[in-house]
């Protein structure tokens, strides 16, 4: 019989470096991961950091429009919907074991840009420890080593002091600013959000040794070919 991870192929990916682990979200993530939410992400001090304010949605299990049924169709989504062309991973980031964020990865026509988008966020409690900036290092470098990314693009809230900390540690450099609309719990908002790009040449690797596991799968499952130059190295 065919394991799952056979049958889907993301769920064999596993990036770890000391005590911090990411894999691909599974169902049985979400008890814990809705936890995480409840305890809180975003800093008084700091500006929303997202498009939508789903994590200060109503807090209302068993009910179709309310947190976390909603935040569990877009993830659900997020498997039904891959295709070489477009596809997104929602990755668990675990430190000893403990669930403490999420790192995204999304990609749209990867085999000719080469380029993903990251995103990432961690409980309001394991903010301020080194983490957000070595999960965004691991994500980085499995774009750049195991998929031959030419880039990583990112962005974030003007204002929102630790994401352009872990921003410039992972060695992503400023590419313009946009101004974005926000969906708050008040209504639509604009803010102006600083665009990054992180590249082979400016990337900052961590210091401790990082394991990846389940990438050849990962890479036919998406349709990605690597060059020469990559299958020797």
């Amino acid at each position: 019989m065919l394991t799952l991870e056979e049958i889907f192929p993301p769920f064999a990916l596993r990036i770890t470096s000391g005590s911090l682990d990411l894999r691909v979200l599974r169902d049985e993530d979400f008890p814990e991961l809705v936890e995480l939410v409840r305890a809180g992400i975003q800093p008084p001090d700091s500006p929303m950091p997202f498009l939508d304010a789903w994590h200060e949605a109503p807090f209302a299990p068993g009910a179709p429009d309310g947190f976390p049924a909603t935040s569990l169709a877009w993830w659900w989504a997020q498997r039904a919907t891959f295709s070489p062309d477009e596809w997104r991973l929602a990755l668990t980031v675990r430190h000893e074991g403990e669930l403490v964020g999420v790192q995204d990865i999304h990609a749209k026509d990867f085999p000719l840009r080469r380029s993903i988008e990251t995103g990432s966020w961690l409980g309001r409690a394991h903010q301020g420890k080194g983490i957000g900036t070595l999960m965004r290092q691991l994500v980085v470098g499995f774009a750049l080593d195991e998929l031959d990314a030419a880039a990583c693009e990112s962005g974030y809230v003007v204002g929102n002091r630790a994401s352009d900390a872990v921003s410039r540690k992972t060695g992503y450099v400023e590419n313009g600013r946009r101004v974005l609309v926000q969906q708050t719990r008040d209504g639509k908002a604009s803010v102006e959000e600083q665009r990054v790009v992180v590249t082979p040449q400016t990337y900052r690797r961590p210091a401790a040794p990082v394991s990846v596991a389940g990438a050849d799968a990962l890479r036919r499952f998406f349709g990605i070919e690597r060059g020469p130059a990559s299958a020797i190295n």
